[in-house]
């Protein structure tokens, strides 16, 4: 099972058709492993490494020495490439809607603020930009038996941003997945 950091929410299923581009874009190896059950963990294991844990140092101390764990070690675990190009699109905020609806074909609609007739409208709440996962799911969850092949791509890049959001990059809500990893 795909383990999501405390996003509340049935996980998006995958549709075979959707392989071929995940494999293009090198992600393959790492939704396979995600997409399966979890290992049983040794939870005196998991104490005693959380107990050494040096979060100043990024390393954990033990009674052999020192031990860091490197960015190579996270993509051998993970099967996450760490060259090539980025996935990810400009992080800057500003026209995330349009990029979305260049990527994907649409974007939530912003809600209007409730305004009564003669009142200042309200300050609108500070949302982060990206999509809600139920909008996600709403609109991706999925794919149309009689799909065209292009149809089966933007459902295959939706579903790995959805997976990528909800299992590495979750924002502080649980809720939202940022648009710059779309």
């Amino acid at each position: 099972k795909i383990q999501y950091h405390g996003v509340s929410g049935p996980a998006m299923p995958y549709d075979e058709r959707y392989t071929r581009y995940i494999k293009q874009a090198g992600l393959l190896p790492w939704i396979q492993l995600v997409s399966r059950s979890t290992p049983n963990l040794n939870a005196p294991l998991v104490s005693a490494l959380a107990d050494r844990w040096r979060p100043e140092m990024h390393s954990f101390h033990l009674r052999t020495g020192e031990m860091t764990v490197t960015l190579e070690d996270v993509s051998l675990i993970t099967r996450l490439a760490i060259d090539g190009m980025p996935l990810c699109m400009s992080t800057d905020s500003d026209g995330w809607r349009e990029q979305m609806i260049a990527l994907i074909g649409m974007a939530p609609i912003e809600a209007e603020a409730d305004v009564e007739e003669g009142e200042e409208p309200k300050k609108k709440e500070r949302k982060a930009a990206g999509a809600a996962f139920t909008w996600i799911q709403a609109n991706f969850a999925h794919c149309p038996a009689d799909a065209t092949d292009d149809v089966i791509q933007t459902h295959a890049r939706v579903y790995m941003w959805y997976v990528v959001s909800r299992t590495l990059f979750p924002d502080s809500t649980r809720a939202r997945t940022p648009h710059r990893c779309g």
